[in-house]
Parts: C-alpha cells; sequence; structure tokens
C-alpha cells in the first residue's frame, strides 16, 4: 500500500529539515496545524471506512435483491402452471359431471342388452352339442345370479359375460376328451367323450363295444359303422397325448343353418 503525505506530515518533515530555528509562537502555531491536519487525516479514514462499509452492506443488497428477483420469477412462472393445471382440472371436472350425469341414462340401455346375451348364450347352449351341459349350465346360472345382484357393478357383470362368450368360442377351435357315464340300453356304460371343435360329438367304450355320435337332426345318439371306431380310438389318443397328433377323421353330419 503507497503511503501518502498529508498537510500534517509534510509540516513535520519541513520542521524536521528547518531544524528548531522558529519561533516559540510559529512553534505553537505549527503544532496546531499539524494536530489540525491529523485530526482530518483521522476523520477522512473514518469516512472512507464508512465509505467502503456502505459499499460492501450495497454489494450485499444488490445481490439480494437479484435472488428475491429470481425467486419472483420462479413463483410467478409456478402460478401460470399451476393456473393451466386448474383450468385442465375443471374442464375434467365438467366432464366427469356431465358422464355421471347420463350414467342412468346408459345404465337403462345396458341393461337390457346384457340381459338379451345372457339369454341368446344360452339358447345357443341348448341348441348346440350336448357336451358338458352341467358345466356350460352353471356359468349362464352365475350369469343370471350376477344381472340379479345389485353388489354386481355393471361392468363386471359385462365382463362375466364376455368371459363365457370366449369360453364357448373356444370348444370350436378345440379337440377335447373326457370320460363320462351314458346309458345303454338301460344301463351305466362308462364311455370316452371326443369332441371335434363343434363338427361332431362321439363316444367310443373302452372294449369298442359301443360306439355313436350324437345326431343334431334328431337329437339323439346313433350307432356309428365299425370303420369309424379305429379313427375315434385314434382321435382320442391324440387327444389324450398317447399319440403323435395326425389327420382326424369323424364321423360328422351336415351342419344346416335355418
Amino acid at each position: 500500500m503507497k503511503k501518502v503525505l498529508t498537510p500534517a506530515r509534510v509540516a513535520i518533515a519541513a520542521v524536521t529539515i528547518g531544524g528548531l530555528t522558529l519561533p516559540a509562537v510559529a512553534q505553537s502555531q505549527l503544532g496546531r496545524a499539524i494536530q489540525t491536519g491529523e485530526a482530518a487525516t483521522r476523520r477522512a479514514e473514518q469516512t472512507q471506512n464508512r465509505i467502503n462499509q456502505l459499499d460492501d452492506e450495497r454489494s450485499d443488497m444488490v445481490g439480494e435483491f437479484r435472488t428475491l428477483l429470481q425467486r419472483k420469477q420462479a413463483a410467478e412462472l409456478y402460478v401460470r402452471q399451476q393456473e393451466k393445471v386448474i383450468e385442465s382440472q375443471v374442464r375434467e371436472k365438467e366432464s366427469l359431471e356431465d358422464q355421471l350425469g347420463r350414467v342412468d341414462e346408459i345404465t337403462a340401455q345396458t341393461v337390457p342388452m346384457l340381459q338379451d346375451m345372457v339369454a341368446d348364450l344360452e339358447t345357443f347352449v341348448n341348441a348346440d352339442l350336448p357336451f358338458k351341459l352341467e358345466q356350460r349350465q352353471e356359468r349362464i346360472d352365475l350369469l343370471k345370479t350376477a344381472m340379479e345382484s345389485a353388489d354386481v357393478p355393471i361392468v363386471e357383470q359385462y365382463r362375466l359375460i364376455i368371459d363365457a362368450y370366449k369360453a364357448e368360442m373356444e370348444y370350436g377351435r378345440t379337440v377335447q376328451t373326457w370320460p363320462e357315464t351314458v346309458q345303454i340300453d338301460g344301463n351305466d356304460v362308462m364311455v370316452d367323450m371326443f369332441l371335434y371343435g363343434r363338427a361332431a360329438l362321439v363316444y367310443l367304450s373302452p372294449d369298442r363295444r359301443h360306439a355313436a355320435r350324437y345326431d343334431r337332426a334328431s337329437g339323439d345318439w346313433v350307432g356309428v359303422n365299425n370303420a369309424f371306431k379305429d379313427e375315434i380310438a385314434a382321435a382320442i389318443r391324440q387327444a389324450q397325448g398317447k399319440s403323435t397328433p395326425g389327420v382326424m377323421y369323424a364321423p360328422a353330419t351336415k351342419l344346416s343353418v335355418q
């Protein structure tokens, strides 16, 4: 830091150089001048310190102002975003209120449709090949119970009906075999039932004495030629996984749709 010669220091230097040749009065005046100069120097230093302090405070205030300004801008941006969110929620609320206002109307139209779907499914099962009737009728009875229950929402009713339709459709795309007891000449006989999709329903007893197909026209079982017994037995083995898949032949009749 550079040293600055104040008026007091200049006077002291002059006295030092000139020696003590001045009169007493002049020396007294010089002393007061030196004291005045030193006091002025101290006041100047104090003033400069105060200026430096004020400058530091100003810098702090400027920094704080900038921080507050950034926060204000961020708050304004957040408010604008929230206003858009509120507008979207208001529109959604209005839409939901409109939909709720139409619930009764939609329900009034949907319930009869679902009831018709259950009735159509039951009619179809009764007119279809008579396989697994107990299981299929139980599914329909469950649908009827669900339709009459206030505890089952209409959406759940619809889902149950669709699942039942899918189950019925699946029967037409698969071949299945299962053991079942049938009445033959008044006697209970255990046979292997076999379903060729919906093309034919046949059975064959394990001893191959009894073999028949269900006739749609007469609504009864009709015996098949012995030539079909081998084909039925081969199809049953394939369905049971006891032989490799191959072509299946079924004793089916032409299906006519009125």
